[in-house]
C-alpha cells in the first residue's frame, strides 16, 4: 500500500464520519408534495397515496437510491390537512443510509373564494447509519489489511429530531411557496463528540397554469403549466425551470436544472446539471403513473447514466365540480 493510497483512505474515512449531509432530491418534485413543502399536506379533495422511487447515476454502480411513501388527508370542515411520510436514501456502496419518518400538518386560511394561504409544519425523526464493512479504514491497512476496524470514534447509527415549516399562496391558476427544512439544524456526525450540523435547506417554488386551445381554463382539456423550483442548502444551490402539458389523460414535460449564469461554488465550477424529460398517464380511476429521465449535462457526462424516477399517485374520491372548496392547482405529477 503506497503512502498516497493510505492518505486517500484516511481522507475518505474522515469524510464519511464527519461531513455534513445533503438532502436527496426528486426531479418530479410535485409528486412528493409533503417532502417539498409541508404546507401542501392535504391539498387534495380528500385522500392521497404517493409512492416515489429514484435511481441516480446507475452508471456509477450501484448508484444512489431514494424511496418515499406518503399518505395525506384533507379535513375540509376545519380547512386542515394531516399526513405522514417515510423517506429512505441509500448512498452508493458505502452502506450510508438515511431514513426519515415525518408527520405533517397544514392549515388553510381563505382570503376569498379564489385565493388562500396555507401554512404547514413537519416533525420528523431520522435514523442515519453506516455499515463499516463497506469501508477500508487506515488502521486496517496498517494492521496488514485486518478484517475489522478498531476505529474508536466511529458511531454506526445515530437518531435525531428534524423540524421543517412552510407556507404557500395560491389562486385559481397561480401558486408560490416557501419551505425551510432542518430548522433545528440536527447534528448528523457519525463520530463520538463530532459536530456536523445539517445545513438548513430552503425551497422556493412557483407555477402558473393556463389553457392552450383558446377555451376557458376550467373547460379546457389541454393545459400548460410553467413552474420553477429553487433550492439552497449551505453553499449549494440549484434551479429547476420548465413546463409540462396535460392533454386529457396524458402528461409530458421538459425541465432544465442548473444555474448557468450564477456560480455559488468555487470559480470555474459550471453550475449545469441535467435536462429532465417526463411522461405520464392518468387512468379513469385517478391513478397516475409518471416516469422521468435526467439527461446529464454536467462534467459527469453520460457515463453516470443520468437518473431514472418513477412516481405512482392515487387520489380519491373522484373530483366533483360542485365542491365548495378549491384546492391548490399545483402540478399533479
Amino acid at each position: 500500500m503506497t503512502r498516497s493510497r493510505l492518505h486517500l483512505l484516511v481522507i475518505t474515512t474522515w469524510v464519511v464520519m464527519k461531513a455534513s449531509a445533503q438532502d436527496p432530491q426528486f426531479s418530479q418534485w410535485y409528486a412528493a408534495p409533503q417532502y417539498l413543502n409541508p404546507a401542501l399536506t392535504g391539498n387534495t379533495h380528500q385522500d392521497r397515496i404517493a409512492l416515489n422511487y429514484r435511481l441516480q447515476w446507475p452508471g456509477v454502480q450501484p448508484g444512489y437510491e431514494t424511496y418515499m411513501a406518503a399518505y395525506d388527508h384533507r379535513f375540509s370542515t376545519v380547512n386542515a390537512g394531516m399526513g405522514g411520510m417515510v423517506l429512505r436514501d441509500k448512498a452508493g456502496t458505502s452502506g450510508l443510509t438515511t431514513t426519515t419518518i415525518g408527520l405533517n400538518y397544514a392549515y388553510e386560511a381563505r382570503l376569498n373564494y379564489k385565493r388562500a394561504i396555507r401554512f404547514g409544519a413537519r416533525m420528523g425523526y431520522t435514523m442515519r447509519g453506516v455499515d463499516p464493512s463497506g469501508y477500508l479504514f487506515a488502521d486496517q491497512v496498517i494492521r496488514d489489511n485486518a478484517a475489522v476496524t478498531i476505529e474508536p470514534n466511529l458511531v454506526q447509527r445515530i437518531n435525531y429530531l428534524d423540524l421543517a415549516g412552510g407556507a404557500l399562496y395560491f389562486s385559481e391558476r397561480f401558486w408560490a411557496g416557501l419551505s425551510v427544512n432542518h430548522l433545528n439544524r440536527p447534528n448528523t456526525s457519525l463520530m463520538i463528540d463530532g459536530d456536523a450540523r445539517m445545513e438548513r435547506r430552503t425551497s422556493i417554488h412557483a407555477g402558473y397554469r393556463f389553457s392552450t386551445n383558446g377555451q376557458h381554463y376550467s373547460k379546457s382539456e389541454t393545459r400548460m403549466t410553467v413552474a420553477t423550483h429553487y433550492k439552497m442548502q449551505g453553499k449549494w444551490d440549484q434551479l429547476d425551470l420548465g413546463w409540462y402539458i396535460d392533454h386529457k389523460q396524458l402528461t409530458g414535460g421538459l425541465w432544465y436544472r442548473g444555474l448557468p449564469m450564477v456560480k455559488a461554488y468555487k470559480p470555474g465550477y459550471g453550475n449545469n446539471e441535467a435536462i429532465v424529460a417526463m411522461i405520464g398517464y392518468t387512468t379513469e380511476n385517478q391513478l397516475r403513473l409518471v416516469y422521468s429521465y435526467d439527461i446529464t449535462i454536467s462534467k459527469l457526462s453520460m457515463r453516470s447514466a443520468g437518473a431514472h424516477e418513477i412516481s405512482l399517485i392515487y387520489e380519491w374520491p373522484k373530483q366533483v365540480k360542485k365542491r365548495k372548496h378549491r384546492i391548490v392547482p399545483c402540478p399533479k405529477f
